[in-house]
């Protein structure tokens, strides 16, 4: 060997690796010359544009279907409110048959229309580009930063919407989906609220403070969320509280407790009008008003005994077990119509769409008066719990009617909570107001009709226009 050293060869690559280099690139995403990166989903979308259009839809019709399914739609709601936007921002005519619904806007103006950042706006774009929402159209050399509206001739710049129209027989499929859950989410919101009034009012029956607190807790629940299984466990939950009430109520009462209390003590030292009433005492009646003097007192018959003992061993009647259901509202029995709720509060009929509302629509105007007069979401929420949407909707247009006619109620919320707290505590008598507020409106209208002001112009209600009993 001579004395000079042959430099090593470099080493040969291995064939191995070439080959997995070749499978990732073959396996990569479609690319192109440009920043942004063309996927399967982005070239078949663009395939889709020159197939037939399986439906034409109208600007509005789109805009309405989209905001309706914004949470639902397979994008974030981020990029959902983003292609909101843009469709806002496209003309009517462009939704017509025959043309073409696009946006030209620089990068700037896109982020002046939604306020975004530009990462933020690129990922919106990427990901609607990727449900095959909208169609990004880049120049030539493939950049995106700027985009300007094309002559005739030229290739245009910018985003094709008219990919919704490919997707509005997937949108109209998802929408009735949607409605039906929230029929079936409506459904079991009313079956559980009707299960709370029989477990309220028999846990009230039998004294079950912690009963009727589970209830409580399961009607405010159901408000807090729109899932199908856990409004289904809570109706499962409100179901077996009511049956175990009903099964307690129907167990037979112990021999001792159908006897009758004799109290010895109480017997021997008190006279005998004044010894508690039994079948072998007899009960004592009095023929005059407390307010005289003289009282004159006659013991019962032979036979009453045997007769009140009779009376005793019935069941209540039905008229008693509904005056018993009346006095636990806060309504009392009040039965009103929906155009007398309308004259005794006239702001309710800048919410209501009819001059004749049901009980459904009276409740959701009474729902938008409440923010009106002060009355927060929150507050309005807990009196739906504790009195009901409909005793709440009468409770707010109570205080709006005492609002119209000059009331001075300082902390409006604070008041309505404790027209809660008092509906809580059985104490709360919306009857009385609303008697109230007739006689006060009838005063009004015969004032009015000595001033010769015709009775039609204020709108008193007549036995042909009589609502439905709300």
């Amino acid at each position: 060997m001579s004395g000079r050293e042959v430099a090593p060869s470099p080493p040969r690559p291995d064939r191995s690796m070439e080959h997995s280099a070749q499978t990732q690139r073959a396996q990569a995403p479609c690319t192109r010359r440009g920043r942004r990166r063309i996927s399967e989903a982005m070239l078949a979308a663009r395939d889709e544009l020159t197939t037939p259009v399986p439906a034409e839809p109208g600007k509005r019709d789109m805009l309405n279907m989209l905001k309706s399914l914004r949470g639902v739609l397979p994008v974030s709601r981020g990029a959902a409110s983003t292609l909101i936007i843009m469709v806002e921002k496209t003309s009517p005519d462009a939704w017509t048959t025959l043309e073409t619904p696009f946006i030209y806007a620089h990068n700037a103006t896109l982020m002046s229309w939604t306020g975004l950042s530009r990462t933020t706006l690129q990922r919106h774009i990427r990901e609607l580009a990727e449900a095959r929402l909208l169609v990004p159209q880049d120049g030539r050399n493939g950049q995106r930063g700027r985009r300007w509206q094309a002559q005739e001739g030229q290739t245009q710049v910018g985003f094709n919407l008219a990919s919704l129209r490919y997707r509005w027989p997937d949108l109209l499929a998802l929408s009735a989906e949607q409605r039906r859950l929230r029929q079936r989410v409506s459904f079991l919101r009313d079956s559980i609220a009707s299960l709370n009034d029989t477990v309220r009012a028999l846990a009230e029956d039998l004294g079950l403070q912690n009963i009727m607190e589970q209830a409580v807790g399961i009607m405010r629940s159901r408000l807090r969320t729109a899932q199908l299984s856990t409004l289904e466990g809570l109706y499962r939950e409100m179901l077996a509280l009511s049956t175990a009430l009903a099964e307690q109520c129907a167990e037979p009462e112990s021999g001792p407790d159908n006897a009758p209390v004799e109290n010895a003590v109480f017997s021997t030292s008190y006279p005998a009008e004044m010894r508690p009433m039994g079948p072998q005492n007899g009960a004592h009646y009095t023929d005059t008003k407390n307010i005289q003097t003289s009282k004159k007192v006659d013991h019962v018959a032979a036979d009453g005994g045997i007769r009140i003992e009779h009376m005793r061993c019935e069941g209540p009647s039905s008229g008693t077990n509904r005056s018993s259901v009346y006095d636990r509202t806060a309504l009392r029995g009040f039965k009103g119509t929906a155009t007398f709720y309308l004259e005794i509060c006239s702001n309710l009929r800048d919410f209501c769409s009819t001059g004749r509302p049901s009980a459904e629509q009276l409740i959701e105007a009474a729902e938008y008066l409440s923010g009106q007069v002060g009355v927060t979401c929150h507050a309005w929420s807990q009196a739906c719990v504790v009195l009901g949407r409909l005793q709440a909707a009468v409770a707010v247009i109570v205080m709006a009617s005492r609002l119209e006619r000059g009331a001075v109620i300082r902390f409006r919320d604070a008041y309505f909570r404790s027209l809660i707290e008092r509906g809580a505590r059985n104490t709360l008598f919306l009857d009385r107001s609303l008697y109230a507020l007739r006689d006060h409106r009838t005063r009004e209208v015969g004032m009015l009709a000595e001033a010769g002001v015709s009775l039609a112009a204020v709108g008193v209600e007549s036995p042909k226009t009589r609502a439905a009993w709300i």
